[in-house]
């Protein structure tokens, strides 16, 4: 039996970090937006899932998430396709 092509997407995604803190004595500034980019394992309207590093059995054509990232669309910046990993 041929096993199916992974098909997660490898993005880039520029995205600002939420940060919240009770000193009084903290910068107001927005933190610096974070590039991050990886295979996109799931998404949904709140959140992205994307692995920053991956297994890939090259026998089985598959790809396992190692770690990664869990972002928020609402922090989402700007989001781009880079392409497949088959393609």
């Amino acid at each position: 039996m041929k096993s199916k092509k992974p098909n997660n997407p490898v993005c880039a995604i520029l995205w600002r970090e939420a940060f919240y803190t009770f000193n009084k004595n903290f910068s107001h500034k927005l933190p610096l937006p974070q590039l991050t980019t990886g295979f996109i394992i799931s998404s949904n309207k709140k959140f992205i899932n994307i692995a920053t590093n991956v297994n890939y059995d090259s026998e089985t054509d598959q790809l396992w998430p190692v770690d990664g990232f869990l972002i928020p669309q609402q922090a989402i910046i700007k989001f781009k396709k880079i392409g497949n990993l088959n393609e």
